[in-house]
């Protein structure tokens, strides 16, 4: 994989703020891409200046469901950097920063939230953007009905795009080359997070490894992405010790896949 394919999602460097020094470095790994997190509350043209000032240009960005609900300030914010995917990366928390309601969430909720995403959808395509999601573990634990979150989600408009974490999916059980192939018209981007053991907590971000060093088989599911309208390959850890060696270590694993 050449490096200009490559991403780093910037929620992967956020502890080690200031960003300049940050920008600079995935410079000099020979990065191009970022992806960004926050675009709703972020100063922008500070950020822009800091791209541009190291040849970095961002095409996706997360934001939070809520903040679709100001989607005149996401979409002016987007078209500022030149952004092309806004991505959702999880349901409403109940509480600040904490997700632990979703494992708990009925299908009639995740439906619900599917049908409200989805109202979103038209109004980021009359701007010529992309709205998507982003999952992570529980939308693969499957619901009593046998039924899985991600369906009920991703099955309520065929314009829904989404950004499929490949180690998330992992984590919750699932076999991710087969949603590759059930969602191979509506994955506009991936997320790549390894893991150092299947038999480890893999909730845990101690387990979380640089991709390539973990149980991952990505030659895989990289062939298998591929086949599909993937545009962006996204390298996140949630809580690295060094983001330098994540990257770096993340790169050189890479380049022969």
């Amino acid at each position: 994989m050449n490096k200009q394919d490559i991403s780093v999602q910037l929620y992967t460097t956020r502890n080690f703020q200031p960003y300049p020094p940050i920008l600079n470095f995935i410079k000099e790994a020979g990065l191009v891409n970022l992806e960004l997190f926050g675009l709703e509350s972020m100063n922008i043209d500070e950020f822009k200046n800091m791209m541009e000032s190291n040849n970095i240009t961002s095409l996706s960005t997360h934001v939070g469901f809520e903040a679709l609900q100001d989607t005149k300030n996401i979409v002016e914010r987007a078209k500022k950097l030149d952004i092309k995917h806004v991505i959702v990366p999880a349901p409403p928390a109940k509480k600040d920063g904490d997700f632990s309601n979703t494992f708990e969430m009925t299908e009639e909720e995740w439906i619900s939230f599917g049908k409200d995403l989805s109202s979103y959808v038209s109004q980021f395509e009359d701007e010529g953007l992309t709205l998507g999601y982003h999952n992570h573990s529980y939308e693969f634990i499957a619901l009593p009905s046998g039924k899985f979150p991600i369906e009920c989600m991703m099955d309520q408009n065929e314009k829904l795009k989404f950004e499929i974490d490949l180690g998330w999916a992992v984590a919750g059980g699932a076999d991710p080359k087969n949603w590759i192939e059930k969602y191979s018209n509506k994955i506009i981007a991936c997320h790549l997070k390894d893991f150092y053991s299947k038999e480890k907590d893999m909730l845990d971000h101690d387990n979380q490894s640089a991709i390539g060093d973990g149980f991952i088989d990505w030659s895989d599911l990289i062939s298998s992405i591929k086949k599909t309208n993937c545009e962006l390959y996204v390298l996140e850890h949630d809580d690295p010790k060094d983001y330098k060696e994540y990257i770096s270590r993340s790169v050189e694993n890479l380049k022969d896949i």
